[in-house]
């Protein structure tokens, strides 16, 4: 009896980054990663389970319509193998339906634990394969076979190729969200998502060190979808360009004076002022307590306001603490002038996406030869 023994991946836990789309007028575009996470974790199991952890997210499905499970399926069907029965953690930090990216988030973070795992099967499949094929040759030179009865070969003849990032950027866009939330989901800070004749490619832009991000967050209103595919008006095209441009150079500048300027958009402010009357007010308010600039998060309904923030010695750090509070005070007043009540969560850019946080193997015999 020849035996080898290996370690068998059996559990991956993945981290995903919250997002905000467009930053103003980047439609479909820009985006940034944001220092709120979703955590998700995939195990082999006997029995197909979601277990949702976290903020209070009823909405979520617990079956196979949720979209981590859709996520792996994906994974394994990229690679040619077939769906195994698992086990699904899925840990909510990110506010669902509110224009930070959740939905994406929870896609991708299932694609990327399940190509861990889908490439640990393909790697004993390999081997596996391999034996077979030994099995083969020594049954032609000696006459013999060492085949049990009943052993079941499984056909590699179809591609299984493991599934590269690009593969999973190209899942994610085809499922139609926002490019602006799916790159920097996947490459973390400031991305600028191109469709390209060989499919949508993401660059990323400098993400400077110190910002702040206060998000306002409404109870009760719920993410708006993009604008419709129409002809718009030639001069708000450019009005949108110019401000893109502005807003990759501020970015890359770290010249933030002009990030309210940068993030003036012409073309879906209306549609956003018309589904969410209250998010001007709530920017305006931002600007007015110091912040550098705000905007919809996305289409809405939530709002960022940037601020410079946090770097220098001690009194800097602390004023920069008490602008924080000042921005995040008015836009909640603001709001409740509109008769909106809401949350504000202060976070950060971040420059990683989403990635590997944990792995489980279990010891146990890969390949037998009697």
């Amino acid at each position: 009896l020849n035996a080898s023994v290996s370690l068998a991946q059996r559990r991956v836990t993945v981290s995903v980054p919250a997002t905000v789309a467009n930053l103003g007028p980047g439609l479909e575009v820009v985006g940034m990663a944001v220092d709120i996470w979703d955590e998700f974790t995939l195990e082999f199991a006997d029995h197909f389970s979601v277990e949702i952890r976290g903020l209070d997210t009823p909405e979520v499905p617990r079956n196979e319509e949720n979209l981590v499970v859709q996520g792996a399926a994906s994974a394994f069907k990229e690679a040619c193998r077939p769906f195994p029965t698992m086990h699904f953690i899925c840990e909510h930090r990110i506010p669902y339906d509110k224009g930070l990216g959740a939905a994406s988030a929870a896609f991708v973070g299932g694609f990327l634990a399940g190509s861990v795992l889908c490439a640990e099967e393909l790697r004993h499949l390999e081997r596996s394969t391999e034996l077979r094929h030994l099995e083969k040759s020594t049954e032609k030179s000696t006459g013999r076979s060492n085949s049990k009865e009943g052993f079941d070969v499984v056909d590699c003849s179809a591609p299984t190729n493991a599934s590269g990032v690009e593969t999973l950027l190209e899942a994610a866009i085809a499922r139609g969200w926002n490019p602006g939330n799916v790159c920097p989901a996947i490459y973390g800070a400031i991305q600028i998502g191109i469709n390209t004749s060989n499919g949508m490619r993401s660059h990323r832009v400098p993400c400077p060190h110190g910002l702040v991000l206060c998000l306002f967050v409404p109870d009760g209103q719920e993410e708006e979808t993009g604008l419709d595919m129409e002809l718009v008006d030639r001069q708000k095209a450019i009005f949108n360009v110019g401000r893109v441009a502005l807003l990759i150079n501020v970015f890359s500048t770290q010249d933030f004076s002009k990030f309210q300027k940068a993030s003036e958009d012409s073309l879906a402010l209306p549609h956003i002022a018309g589904k969410f009357p209250y998010i001007k007010g709530v920017c305006q308010a931002a600007l007015a307590a110091g912040a550098s600039g705000a905007c919809a998060a996305g289409y809405g309904p939530s709002v960022l306001a940037l601020l410079p923030g946090r770097t220098g010695d001690a009194l800097a750090q602390s004023a920069s603490n008490q602008l924080e509070q000042d921005v995040a005070k008015a836009m909640l007043k603001a709001a409740e002038e509109k008769s909106i009540s809401g949350q504000i969560l202060i976070a950060k850019p971040c420059d990683v996406g989403a990635h590997v946080v944990a792995q489980k193997s279990a010891l146990g015999p890969a390949d037998e030869q009697s």
